[in-house]
Parts: structure tokens; C-alpha cells; sequence
């Protein structure tokens, strides 16, 4: 059998020299206190020998176990399959000249039967959670806290599970006093519905352009007075990553830009950036990687720098997920399933029919059987020691097979904006 053989330069093969000189030194050595306390006769060689394996090998565990950062495990403990979903739409949002395409069954956001339909369809799909848009408690004016209630016993009848986006465009989130009262109320009255989504125990909260109007400071102070002891999972948004110094984990809302970024680079790039931060900070930080079908907000209302990127019968769809799966990301989220003004919808429509949430299907199975994310080497100062095995680099992603469909034409793109934008309750919000 052979021993432990660091490359010839490293600190561990210097730890290991160390401890075979101070076992070989001072406890082997005949000269030594422990040969004069337990005198051995020339017959017990192989006895000596086998101890000073043993010996040696202890000290150099010891020693290299003290000089390795400790390692942090994934804070989620399942895989989970998400989707943006937004309830504001009423009968005006489907007029013609509006979309770029348009539900198969118009709907009013507020209809039971619509949200039962959409549950029914998001679960059938793989999907394990909606996180569904939120402009605050107070419901005046504000139909995505009455919805979301009604939707919350919605999905305890269908076994399903919704969370929170918490739209910071509202203008319930005006001064840092008004969003601590917002999550308090969230916190303590919607999280505890039994539909509403929780992982290890936690119950999740996804926030949209959190840095857009707080700083990271603003922010802590506002988690210090909401959620001191972090027994819910804040999920912050955007291109910066020092939030998470704050927030337990990081999404990009979007990852469809009119450059055409390769989305399998964004993911490897921002899931780097995640497991950095939480070598850095020493605590585990959940990465979710984001999955388009495509974009198209060029019909949207007052809206200016509007662009596209085309659907591509799919298969853009299906680049999206195999980069996300690619970069072993903690959870998935799609965006969207219905936010029918950017044109990113999964949700059966007029001119796709079933078709993404067909491939949804594939996909996230894929995704629920894929490998999990690696564990993250954390700074020393770390509070648990968790072992772990060696992390083997990634398989490549198995493709679902997909059936034969007619072309699909591919938008040319008009001249971007600084970034894809969402429309609001009360119409379009200029981020």
C-alpha cells in the first residue's frame, strides 16, 4: 500500500516531513524518553515499525486536518425547479398590439380557477415552487397581496408550494422603516401558510433590484431587525454579489441580454462568484442559476430600448438549462412562467401551445437527477467541520430528446436597453 505523496514544494508535504521527524526524533529514537520508558528487544522490530506507521499518520491528520479550510456543505437541501410568476393581469393586458403572443385562455389574475389551472400545469411540469410577485402587504390598490393570499390556499389544495419575489419598483417599499415593517408582516403571517415554500425548515424569500434602492448596509440593518438569527432564506438579485455578505443567496433575474451572452458562461461565472463569497464568509450560500426560453418586450407600453432574442423552436430554451445544469447550481428558477410583457412565458399560449412546458418536463427532471453542487472550501474560522468527498468535475449534461417542430423565425433584435425590465401592477416601471 502506498502512503500519502504531496507534490514535492507543498505545505502538506512539509507537514508530513514534520510529523515523521518529531515521531522519528522524539518518540522513536532509542535515545529517546519513550525507548527509555519501553525498552524493545530486537524481536519486537516489526512491532516498532508498525507503530511508527501508525504514529506517523496520525500526526500528519492531525496536522494537515488544522491547516485545510473547512469545508461548507450546500445550505438547500433539495434541488429545487422555480418559476417567476406574476398576478396583476386583468382583462385590459390582453388587448390586441400589446403582446408579442397571448395565453391560450384569457384570464384575470384574481380568478380562482385560473390560479388552480396554472398550480396544476406548473406541477405537472416539474416545477416544485411559483415564486409569485409581491408589491407589499398592504392591499389597497394592490392586487398581488389579495392574490397571493388566495393563492396560498390555492396551492395547500393541490400540495404545492409558493414563495415570495418581492418587487422592490413597489411603492410600499419607499424608506428602510417601511420594508422592515413589509417582511415582518411576510415573515409572520404568509411564510407560515403551510403552501408557502420552505427549505430546511426556512422559509424562502427571493427579492428583485434589492440594490437599487438600499445599499448593503440599509440592508443589514434592516435583516438585524427582521431576521437576526436568519431563520428565513434571503435570496438577493443582480450582477453584484457583496450583498450576500447580508442575503443567503443570489439569482439573476435575467440571463437573456441583446449581446447574446452565452448563457453557459454566465453560470459557470456567477456560480465562481457565489461559492467565492462563501469561502470568504465562511457560511454556505445558495446559488440559483436562471433558465430563458427566449425574450421579447418590443410591444410593451411605454416602453423604450425594447429588443429580442429569439425562441428558436426551443432549443435557446434548452441551451439555458443545459448551461444552468452545467454549473451545479443549488436551485433553477425559470423566467418566467407568465410575465406575458417580456415575452419569456412558459405558460401554454396561442402560438407555442404546450410546448414549454413540455420541455420544462424534461428538463427539470434532468435537473432533480442531475449531480449536486460542490462543496465550498470556507475560511478557517468556520464553525463546523463536515467531510467531505473528493468533488470529480463535471459530467457533461444529458440532452432530452426532442420531438420534430415546425421552424420558428427568430426575431431581429432592436436596440437594447441597459437592462430588461418588468412591467408592474399599475403598468409599465422604469427600473
Amino acid at each position: 500500500m502506498r502512503l500519502f505523496h504531496p507534490p514535492a514544494g507543498s505545505r502538506s508535504r512539509g507537514l508530513v516531513s514534520a510529523s515523521h521527524l518529531f515521531v522519528t526524533r522524539h518518540l522513536l529514537s532509542p535515545g529517546s524518553g519513550f525507548w527509555r520508558a519501553n525498552p524493545l528487544s530486537a524481536g519486537q522490530s516489526v512491532s516498532a515499525a508498525f507503530l511508527s506507521l501508525v504514529l506517523v499518520t496520525g500526526f500528519t491528520l492531525v496536522l494537515l486536518a488544522s491547516a485545510q479550510p473547512m469545508p461548507v456543505v450546500a445550505q438547500s437541501p433539495e434541488r429545487l425547479v422555480l418559476a417567476f410568476y406574476y398576478n396583476w393581469f386583468g382583462p385590459n393586458d390582453w388587448q390586441p398590439g400589446k403582446l408579442v403572443d397571448a395565453p391560450q385562455a384569457p384570464y384575470t389574475s384574481s380568478d380562482r380557477g385560473a390560479m388552480g389551472r396554472h398550480i396544476d400545469q406548473a406541477k405537472a411540469a416539474g416545477i416544485d415552487a411559483l415564486l409569485v410577485n409581491w408589491y407589499g402587504p398592504a392591499a389597497e390598490n394592490n392586487q398581488t397581496e389579495t392574490n397571493l393570499c388566495a393563492m396560498l390556499d390555492e396551492a395547500a389544495a393541490r400540495g404545492f408550494r409558493l414563495a415570495v419575489d418581492v418587487d422592490m419598483n413597489s411603492p410600499q417599499f419607499g424608506n428602510a422603516a417601511a420594508m422592515r415593517s413589509a417582511l415582518a408582516t411576510l415573515l409572520s403571517r404568509h411564510a407560515r401558510h403551510p403552501a408557502y415554500l420552505r427549505s430546511g425548515g426556512k422559509p424562502v424569500v427571493f427579492f428583485y433590484h434589492q440594490s437599487a434602492r438600499f445599499s448593503t448596509d440599509t440592508w443589514a440593518a434592516i435583516r438585524a431587525a427582521v431576521d437576526p438569527d436568519h431563520t428565513s432564506l434571503w435570496i438577493e438579485e443582480g450582477i453584484d454579489v457583496s450583498p450576500l455578505s447580508v442575503f443567503d443567496g443570489h439569482h439573476l433575474y435575467s440571463v437573456t441580454w441583446p449581446d447574446r451572452t452565452d448563457m453557459g458562461y454566465t453560470a459557470q461565472k456567477f456560480a465562481r462568484l457565489v461559492r467565492d463569497a462563501a469561502g470568504r464568509l465562511g457560511t454556505a450560500k445558495i446559488y440559483v442559476a436562471t433558465v430563458m426560453p427566449g425574450y421579447d418586450d418590443r410591444k410593451a407600453p411605454g416602453r423604450g430600448g425594447t429588443f429580442a432574442v429569439g425562441r428558436e423552436d426551443g432549443a435557446y430554451y434548452e441551451r439555458s438549462w443545459q448551461g444552468a445544469i452545467g454549473a451545479a447550481p443549488d436551485w433553477i428558477v425559470i423566467n418566467s412562467f407568465n410575465e406575458w410583457y417580456e415575452g419569456d412565458t412558459i405558460e401554454p399560449s396561442q402560438e407555442y401551445g404546450n410546448r414549454y412546458l413540455e420541455l420544462t418536463s424534461a428538463w427539470a427532471a434532468t435537473f432533480h437527477n442531475s449531480t449536486p453542487p460542490p462543496v465550498v472550501a470556507a475560511a478557517a474560522a468556520a464553525a463546523t467541520v463536515v467531510p467531505t468527498a473528493t468533488v470529480q468535475a463535471a459530467a457533461p449534461v444529458p440532452v432530452p430528446t426532442r420531438r420534430p417542430q415546425r421552424p420558428v423565425p427568430t426575431p431581429t433584435p432592436a436596440p437594447p436597453p441597459e437592462r430588461p425590465v418588468r412591467m408592474g401592477p399599475n403598468g409599465p416601471w422604469a427600473l
